[in-house]
């Protein structure tokens, strides 16, 4: 599963999320639209577990849950 994570006109940030037999395969990729070849690039990839996909899962909402709570009175 592919997701768009961030995007401007130069430039695109998604995520791909894959299962295995051997975990779950996560992967950063950007993509330049205005460059002259343009193509996916791997940024950052790793196999993971279930317990460790979800472990990241409560780090980033113990994040955005900080930010929210800092910005409402």
């Amino acid at each position: 599963m592919r997701s768009l994570i961030q995007a401007t006109p130069a430039y695109e940030l998604s995520v791909d999320i894959a299962t295995s037999a051997h975990g779950h395969s996560l992967r950063l990729i950007s993509f330049v639209p205005t460059a002259r070849r343009p193509e996916d690039h791997v940024k950052f990839q790793g196999v993971f577990s279930t317990a460790e996909l979800k472990s990241l899962r409560d780090a980033l909402n113990q994040v955005l849950e900080a930010d929210f709570s800092r910005l409402t009175p």
